[in-house]
């Protein structure tokens, strides 16, 4: 059978029954009254019947018009239940977005999402930087005392207290506390957002950016990745722990920024 017809039948099996029952019945009876009225005109029959003429020719018209206009109707109606999913779905993935962000930035002292953006990317810098020195080398302890500073003013410690070394991270219970609050939240808002950026045909955002920010959620403050949580206390622990949770809260906020150009 063309493909073309097994369109149609496959369009069709896919109505309510009654558009089926009045397609089905509408179209042929309709190309029966053509006939049917041609036939008639043959025989000159149609000059006295005027009123027959009326009805029939009505009739003709509904079993074609009937049939196209539940056709059109059904196609509007379509369109308008995929542009109003669409806009639900939008609606939806926004205030997943709203709720990840807030959590995001909820212990970075009130600032925006690009504001933490580029601190975050200076204080990578900067730990890169850090990474070169070595241990004992005076540069180095201005370096990190420095760098402690900057990190205080993106994510102060409960009360303020300043972290003047990188044990301050693993002594302070409250300090420690805040922050396993913070890293459980994030992951939680992130997979309930990770959820939906599938309900969009080709993804919200790019697939290495999304990667990017699901990898960064899974490892955020595990192990190794987490200055709350120190294997020892030396500052080369401190330091490395320091860079690779600052590479998770990057990708993180990178995600962020694309998923709220995304949604807006």
């Amino acid at each position: 059978m063309p493909q073309p017809i097994m369109r149609v039948l496959g369009w069709l099996r896919g109505q309510p029954q009654a558009t089926r029952v009045v397609i089905a019945v509408g179209l042929p009876v309709g190309f029966a009254l053509i006939g049917l009225g041609l036939w008639l005109d043959y025989v000159n029959w149609w000059p006295t019947h005027g009123y027959a003429l009326n009805l029939i020719s009505g009739l003709t018209g509904a079993c074609f018009g009937v049939p196209f206009a539940l056709v059109g109707l059904d196609y509007l109606s379509r369109n308008q239940a995929a542009y109003r999913e669409t806009v639900e779905t939008r609606v939806r993935a926004a205030a997943a977005v709203d709720s990840f962000v807030t959590s995001l930035l909820d212990v970075s002292n009130g600032r925006s999402l690009d504001e933490v953006t580029n601190l975050v990317h200076d204080l990578s810098t900067q730990v890169g930087n850090i990474r070169l020195l070595r241990d004992g080398d005076p540069a180095r302890d201005a370096a990190e005392r420095a760098f402690l500073t900057d990190f205080d003013r993106l994510m102060p410690s409960p009360h303020g207290r300043p972290r003047e070394r990188w044990g301050a991270f693993t002594i302070r219970s409250d300090d420690i506390k805040k922050f396993r609050l913070w890293r459980t939240d994030v992951k939680y808002r992130w997979r309930k957002l990770d959820g939906m950026l599938g309900q969009k045909d080709g993804g919200w955002i790019d697939k290495a950016t999304e990667t990017a920010g699901h990898q960064a959620a899974e490892l955020l403050m595990l192990d190794g990745r987490n200055p709350w949580r120190l294997r020892s206390r030396d500052g080369q622990s401190g330091v490395e722990s320091m860079r690779n949770f600052l590479e998770d809260l990057a990708g993180l906020c990178e995600a962020a920024t694309a998923l709220v150009a995304a949604t807006r």
